[in-house]
């Protein structure tokens, strides 16, 4: 009988089940209206290099998330940027859907990555970087994004922010010396700010976040982050290990925040003149009760 448990709780649909019932059945069907009203739009043609690039990490969850945070920034910006869609655990057919939506995205597929990567971490001698990365996935959003970039920076947008006016900010040509963050709304490092400056001689601003960046390629130093992955504390809070290095490369390098009209809460409202919000979360409803639904209100997906 245990043995049966355990293989039904291994299943993918079980899994799924099980998310269902604590999301609501309710909500998970009014989410799954609203993230559906995507399917429908045009496809976006970007282009295949240049100096910006824009980098996201999407799976099984979120890849109907990650279209509209997408389609939602190249509307309003107007840009055609370059687009890398990394795998972070999508399923059969995902990233054809997502190839049908961004035609000229490069998909950078876990079978195509995993060897690519590992073998460069390694020529480095950089093992607890390449050791670490194969246990936390939310380090694709350090080690792939910036590995192999050939971009002056890298535009990070997380699946569960929506667009709703121009990014002027993230559009300056030439880009801004400073790396950009989204202001947090808690603290959100794996280390306190006096643990941080004990370990590494660095303090950095309390409220970076991650999941909407513009970051100078060159300022992500694996070496630097090799070294201090030696200190166990980092790993205290996985969720936010890869925030935490950002914080500390881009203090070293100079770092500023987007304005508050770049918003990250899990609160419902927005300030005035908003020009984005970030959900963060893992079933976030204000995702699609009020990001999504305020972009079908405003004609977005006509």
């Amino acid at each position: 009988m245990q043995a049966l448990k355990r293989w039904i709780q291994s299943r993918s649909a079980w899994t799924k089940l099980r998310e269902t019932q604590l999301e609501g059945w309710r909500p998970a069907w009014r989410r799954y209206r609203v993230q559906r009203r995507i399917d429908g739009t045009p496809p976006v043609h970007t282009d295949k290099e240049g100096p910006v690039e824009i980098r996201v990490l999407s799976w099984r969850r979120d890849w109907r998330n990650v279209t509209w945070a997408l389609k939602s920034f190249y509307h309003f910006s107007k840009k055609r940027f370059p687009l890398y869609i990394h795998d972070g655990g999508l399923e059969d057919g995902q990233a054809e859907r997502l190839q049908q939506h961004f035609p000229d995205a490069h998909i950078l597929r876990v079978k195509e990555t995993e060897a690519r990567v590992d073998a460069e971490l390694t020529r480095r001698g950089l093992l607890r970087s390449r050791d670490y990365r194969r246990q936390n996935i939310a380090m694709r959003k350090v080690f792939d994004f910036f590995l192999f970039s050939t971009a002056q920076v890298v535009l990070s947008i997380d699946s569960d922010i929506v667009f709703f006016r121009e990014p002027t900010e993230l559009l300056c040509d030439p880009a801004p010396a400073k790396n950009l963050y989204n202001r947090d709304g808690i603290y959100a490092y794996s280390m306190t700010l006096e643990e941080l400056k004990a370990a590494f001689g660095i303090e950095p601003p309390p409220l970076i976040n991650s999941g909407l960046s513009l970051v100078h390629t060159r300022s992500i130093d694996f070496e630097k982050i090799e070294d201090w992955l030696a200190n166990p504390k980092l790993f205290d809070n996985k969720w936010v290990t890869e925030q935490t290095l950002h914080a500390l490369c881009s203090t070293l390098h100079g770092v500023d925040f987007l304005p508050p009209t770049y918003h990250v809460s899990t609160e419902p409202g927005m300030p005035a003149e908003v020009v984005c919000k970030h959900y963060p979360g893992f079933y976030r409803p204000l995702l699609y009760s009020e990001g999504m639904t305020k972009l079908i209100e405003m004609g977005f997906v006509r």
